[in-house]
């Protein structure tokens, strides 16, 4: 003889199941409506955006005019003497192509690249309101972080500071500078190539070359980046 089913069971439920308390059913009964909304949403989402020759054209396009645009942001540093040559910095400095490259790998000084991997130092080591060796310090420091991001700490307004570092160590607050260097070199990503370094085929370690012309430009590097941007 066939079980009695209550009432909120379907009649088709089967004999070997056990039957649920009216509690149980409900709940069930909620568990599914959930699972079907959320299902319909998941099958309303838009598919995933599929790259397409024209999306992979716009992207490249972009990239170069931001190297393009990172490279005349050099430039600008370059002619008004905020980075100067290898010779420049030498004799404003003081020093010699030896010591420069000591302080490279010691990470007491670090470069800009140019073109043809030439190097472009910040002019501000020559500064004569600031010790030397209170910049190759706070340097040493921000070595994990790449050169243009040192760079950008030195000439920035920090909030811990209330002014740029370069005049933090002008006023003589070299601690402070320290401590903020260390805020901003604290998780610092592994050592990549700068855009710069990209475009200039910088592929290796920083080196100082034997010899190179001051008055080299970025010329063939924006040139360069505009022929990419019209193959597109």
């Amino acid at each position: 003889m066939p079980r009695k089913l209550p009432d909120y069971l379907p009649a088709d439920w089967p004999d070997h199941a056990e039957i649920p308390t009216r509690d149980e059913w409900n709940r069930a009964q909620e568990e599914d409506r959930i699972a079907d909304v959320a299902l319909a949403r998941m099958r309303r989402r838009r598919p995933p955006t599929v790259p397409t020759p024209e999306s992979i054209a716009a992207g490249d396009a972009a990239m170069a005019e931001a190297y393009a645009r990172a490279a005349e942001v050099v430039v600008r540093r370059i002619e008004s003497r905020e980075l100067l040559s290898i010779d420049e910095f030498c004799e404003a400095v003081g020093v010699t192509r030896d010591w420069l490259s000591d302080a490279l790998t010691e990470g007491r000084l670090f470069a800009i690249t140019g073109p043809h991997g030439c190097s472009f130092f910040p002019a501000f080591y020559a500064d004569a309101h600031i010790r030397r060796v209170d910049i190759e310090q706070v340097a040493r420091v921000l070595s994990p972080r790449d050169p243009g991001s040192q760079y950008w700490f030195f000439v920035s307004v920090r909030t811990s500071l209330q002014a740029t570092p370069l005049d933090a160590l002008r006023a003589g607050r070299l601690d402070a500078v320290i401590r903020a260097a260390e805020m901003h070199a604290e998780g610092a990503p592994p050592r990549v190539l700068s855009v710069v370094e990209e475009l200039a085929g910088q592929s290796g370690p920083l080196t100082v070359p034997p010899q190179h012309d001051p008055s080299g430009s970025f010329a063939d590097v924006l040139n360069g980046a505009r022929r990419r941007l019209d193959k597109l």
